[in-house]
């Protein structure tokens, strides 16, 4: 038996240990696109604002392939899989076959191709260890303003950790609020004014059209206005890498479909992670949802399931947790948006700002800042989809303790 892992990320190591856990023998090949043993992509904004340092970021070292007794090929490009082959083509054109097959190959950072000027020096896009350290070694080098193009999860804490080493810094945002596939506008505008508190800028509605500069990043141009800085640094967010899958019988919407064992369509071919299109907890919608304790579970699961251990996965949890100058931003489940017509519960002082979205009778979606009492309980209520019409006026006040049977 020889299992193929095609993705270093959190899936593939997941799976990795879950294999070897029931089976020691059979050959594991794990192939990556970076030069990197697993890193952790959750720690590249700390790695960016000093807080920690690239040594620490790594989940493992090259032994951890040695001793689960698993082939590391890195610096490997996936152009194709072949299912009637059992094999995987590569740039280099080698071809790895295979007997089971995880594609865990996860998702890239998305870069506007409507830009001009992307080409020039300080252009950065974020999102892998090789373009934090792009960044970083920019820094160091005296790049004092920088432009973010992006005010969603990763738009926001690319531009703090900037912000923390003393950076000029300008968000530019497309839509009308920032992190608007995690909170609902009123709450949004909250975390706004911690930026601007913070002397971050925010400009909302609007969009980098070109990157100006001889040679080097000198301004940004908008609609409207132009923006002087040393760098620009892109963090819309990411994409499934779907595009390995093309021509393949392997069925993608955005993600590659699986059911609960991580199973695509097609015989012994798995996914898992970023790249996999899985249903949530809460509301049971279908999405991929690129978090990293998902991309784990679901890779333990896929792993397991290769091996021969029937195994279930449970869904996928919408929950993030965001940083922004020590203050944190929680949401969990859906927006308002997305949910359509519900009850919105909210509790505001001048530090913090709870609100619950609630539709028949169950609570959809949570979003704190400042504040993370009872969140956990509250998150237990939603994940069980429990009645609370009894209790949703109250659920947001000071005074509020949810029984113990609740929180269990």
């Amino acid at each position: 038996m020889h299992y193929v892992i095609l993705g270093n990320g959190g899936a593939g190591t997941s799976a990795l240990q879950a294999i070897r856990g029931v089976d020691e023998e059979s050959e594991i090949t794990i192939i990556s696109r970076e030069k990197y043993p697993a890193y952790s992509p959750c720690s590249l904004p700390e790695l960016l604002s000093g807080e920690t340092d690239k040594k620490k970021i790594m989940r493992f070292n090259r032994d951890f392939y040695r001793k689960h007794n698993a082939t590391f090929i890195k610096n490997a490009e996936a152009l194709a899989i072949k299912p009637r082959n059992k094999e995987i083509k590569l740039a280099d054109g080698k071809a790895i076959k295979y007997d089971r097959l995880l594609v865990a190959a996860g998702a890239s950072p998305i870069v506007p191709k409507n830009i001009s000027g992307l080409d020039l020096k300080g252009v950065h896009v974020m999102g892998t260890l090789d373009s934090t350290l792009a960044i970083i070694k920019q820094l160091d080098e005296g790049a004092e303003r920088a432009v973010v193009v992006g005010g969603g999860f990763m738009g926001i804490e690319t531009a703090v950790m900037l912000r923390k080493r003393g950076v000029d810094v300008t968000i530019v945002e497309l839509l009308p609020d920032i992190l608007a596939r995690m909170l609902d506008p009123d709450v949004s505008k909250k975390v706004l004014g911690i930026l601007g508190d913070n002397g971050i800028r925010v400009v909302l509605n609007d969009a980098v059209q070109s990157i100006r500069g001889n040679g080097k990043v000198e301004s940004a141009a908008l609609g409207k206005k132009k923006l002087k800085c040393d760098m620009v640094v892109m963090a819309i967010g990411v994409a499934p890498n779907i595009h390995l899958v093309k021509s393949s019988g392997i069925k993608a919407k955005g993600g590659i479909i699986v059911n609960p064992a991580m199973r695509t369509g097609l015989k012994d071919i798995y996914a898992a992670g970023d790249i996999a299109e899985v249903r949530e907890q809460v509301g049971g919608k279908e999405g991929t949802f690129a978090i990293w304790p998902n991309a784990i579970e679901q890779g333990r699961v896929a792993g397991l399931n290769m091996a021969g251990v029937e195994t279930e996965y449970a869904g996928a949890e919408v929950v993030n947790i965001l940083n922004v100058f020590d203050t944190p931003v929680v949401a969990i489940g859906s927006t308002s948006k997305e949910i359509g017509k519900c009850k919105a519960v909210s509790r505001s002082t001048p530090r913090w700002h709870k609100k619950l979205l609630i539709k028949d009778k169950r609570i959809m979606g949570l979003q704190f800042v400042n504040s993370l009492v009872n969140s956990g309980p509250i998150y237990a209520l939603m994940k069980r989809g429990e009645d609370v019409s009894d209790i949703q006026d109250r659920l947001l006040d000071d005074n509020f303790a949810l029984a113990p049977q609740t929180e269990s």
